[in-house]
């Protein structure tokens, strides 16, 4: 639903009792800030939860904790806050109109969460350490900040605003979400794949792995299986399974482990396997003692493919390890946080890196925009409409009003 200004004034109006009595003078001050009481109360709650929260912070420091007088004032403190909290809250109940309904609601809720733990503590104790975790409960004091919201009457129009762009605000985040997606894909297969292992040819990698470039180009493009490890199972090593075999396999030897993978990380993780230190020593040995031209020719080609893709491999491991992983750093990338502890290696990737960088420049703006706009057209609405009710302090009055709609007292025009 649209937290418009008319829907707030009417959700307040249904919360303060009926008539001047005690109970609307009580809900006036606690709830409303347009009255010099009002304003009091509020600043004196919001000292109260200030004072609360860094009571609250400070015990959890460790030279603080090494001095019991120090904790024993700080716990004194927290259960006088704790008493002043719960008076509020039972002053709050009495003086709404049903107070059933507001113990349910949100604040009702923010609230009790903000003065339960003091008490279960209390009553449960932290003295046996089955009740250990109770403490944790302690930390729910964090909630008493929420409360902090109901004394900004500006929360209400922030709220109305945001939801009257909604739409471009939606827009917004499509066009983010489809920004992340792109570059956290095109990042994660340049970072990945593109001047790797993968970018060699199938016949320079058959001369490491020793199989079929045929073979290599059908796991490449997703075609084929190629076992890894055949386990216990009848299977061989580097033999290729169409999907339906692969699947056939898994159902058949369900108790025995064998692996298989296919596409760019079935080539990757059986080159990983092949110790390409022992390859060129090899071939080195096996170029000195050729006994003709030719063949110390064709060796030297060997080790050239053989030594390049060494280097290739030996090549720190990238971190986009997936596409997720991928769109968490174009996350991180566009609103220029920047963690670094995922980074773009290749040049590729550096460009695209920049190129999000000041797209999220450019767009990290757009939002609060739409906000701003909406703002001033609120603000030159406002203008208006008739002064605030003298006696309740009641917005939004209608300039052709002769009485107030909240407490019903005439105005003197």
């Amino acid at each position: 639903m649209s937290p418009t200004p008319d829907r707030v004034q009417r959700r307040r109006e249904s919360l303060r009792p009926e008539g001047k009595n005690l109970r609307g003078t009580i809900y006036d001050i606690i709830f409303e800030a347009d009255t010099p009481a009002g304003r009091g109360f509020d600043i004196a709650l919001l000292v109260a939860i200030l004072a609360s929260i860094t009571i609250e912070s400070m015990q959890t420091v460790p030279g603080f904790t090494q001095q019991p007088q120090l904790l024993s004032l700080f716990n004194i403190a927290e259960w006088v806050l704790t008493f002043l909290f719960t008076i509020e809250y039972v002053l709050r109940l009495y003086c709404v109109r049903k107070p059933l309904r507001y113990v349910f609601s949100f604040w009702g809720l923010i609230d009790v969460l903000s003065i339960m733990p003091s008490y279960i503590t209390y009553f449960i104790g932290t003295s046996s350490r089955s009740f250990v975790i109770i403490r944790s409960i302690r930390l729910l004091r964090v909630f008493r900040v929420l409360k902090l919201w109901r004394m900004m009457n500006e929360a209400d129009e922030l709220a109305s605003a945001i939801w009257k762009v909604r739409d471009k605000i939606i827009v917004f985040v499509a066009v983010v979400l489809v920004a992340v997606t792109i570059s956290g894909t095109l990042m994660y297969h340049i970072e990945t794949y593109s001047q790797g292992i993968i970018d060699e040819s199938p016949q320079d990698l058959a001369v490491v792995l020793k199989i079929d470039p045929v073979a290599i180009g059908k796991v490449l493009d997703q075609e084929n299986y190629i076992v890894l490890d055949s386990g216990t199972t009848p299977l061989k090593y580097h033999q290729l399974l169409s999907p339906r075999e692969y699947l056939s396999a898994q159902k058949d030897y369900k108790d025995d482990t064998f692996s298989a993978d296919i596409g760019p990380d079935a080539i990757v993780k059986m080159v990983a396997a092949v110790n390409l230190e022992d390859m060129v020593d090899q071939l080195q040995a096996r170029i000195e003692t050729a006994s003709t031209p030719a063949s110390k020719d064709s060796l030297e080609q060997e080790l050239d493919v053989v030594t390049s893709i060494r280097e290739i491999n030996s090549r720190p491991k990238s971190k986009f390890t997936s596409i997720p992983q991928s769109m968490y750093w174009a996350i991180v990338t566009m609103t220029t946080v920047g963690y670094g502890d995922v980074v773009p290696q290749t040049a590729a990737g550096k460009v695209i890196s920049a190129m999000l960088i000041l797209l999220g420049y450019s767009l990290i703006i757009v939002p609060s925009t739409f906000v701003s706009a909406e703002f001033i057209q609120q603000h030159q609405k406002n203008t208006d409409q008739a002064a605030p009710c003298e006696q309740c302090g009641a917005i939004g009055q209608r300039k052709d009003a002769d009485f107030c709609y909240r407490c019903g007292i005439r105005f003197q025009r």
